[in-house]
């Protein structure tokens, strides 16, 4: 629900920029950054992949981003991402930017394993999203024709939680069931390397 939200909200924004654009004079440009990624959290690191598609207009930039987030448990981030730019020497910008949205957990799905004794065990399991954001700092150095190279440098967490039914068929009617619930909370250091077009 919050993602349908943020999405409405991105909509309205995007709609105005424009018509706020289109009668102060200043320019919209629609812009796609495809960055890979490094995560460093407790105990593991792991990559990531974001495409972000949206609209720049004088010193912001508003868009929507999916990613994959391969960080101890696959995931789907679905998210808005917004940058403020400062102009230094040379064309040269540093920004600011911050993401948030929805984590999709991608699931391992159902697995069914057999025993040598003959007895077969039944894995369901049954993922539910939660929290995605990413905050932090970055450079951007301009090419020709509006392409530029993004390195950044921030914070990202992710939340999801897993429901986990194990049934155990021993012999020909005996059925055992065990089920776990399991939430998972990461925060980690992010480096991102990225080309905007």
């Amino acid at each position: 629900m919050k993602t349908v939200r943020l999405t409405i909200t991105f909509l309205f924004c995007s709609i105005f920029a424009i018509s706020f654009a289109q009668t102060t004079k200043q320019k919209v440009f629609f812009h796609s950054q495809e960055q890979l990624g490094l995560l460093n959290g407790n105990g593991a690191v792991s990559a990531g992949m974001q495409s972000v598609n949206g609209l720049e207009m004088g010193n912001w930039f508003a868009g929507l981003g999916v990613g994959i987030d391969f960080y101890r448990y696959r995931s789907v981030p679905l998210f808005v991402d917004v940058k403020r730019y400062f102009k230094i020497a040379n064309g040269n910008r540093l920004f600011f930017y911050g993401d948030g949205g929805y984590n999709f957990p991608w699931s391992e799905g159902d697995e069914e394993l057999f025993s040598s004794w003959g007895g077969t065990t039944k894995i369901e399991r049954d993922g539910k999203g939660g929290t995605y954001f990413d905050t932090g700092g970055g450079y951007a150095i301009p090419f020709r024709k509006a392409n530029a190279l993004l390195l950044s440098l921030g914070f990202s967490h992710k939340y999801f939680s897993e429901k986990v039914v194990t049934v155990h068929l021993v012999g020909s009617d005996a059925i055992a069931t065990d089920i776990q619930h399991y939430s998972y909370s990461f925060n980690r250091i992010i480096i991102k390397i990225g080309w905007q077009f």
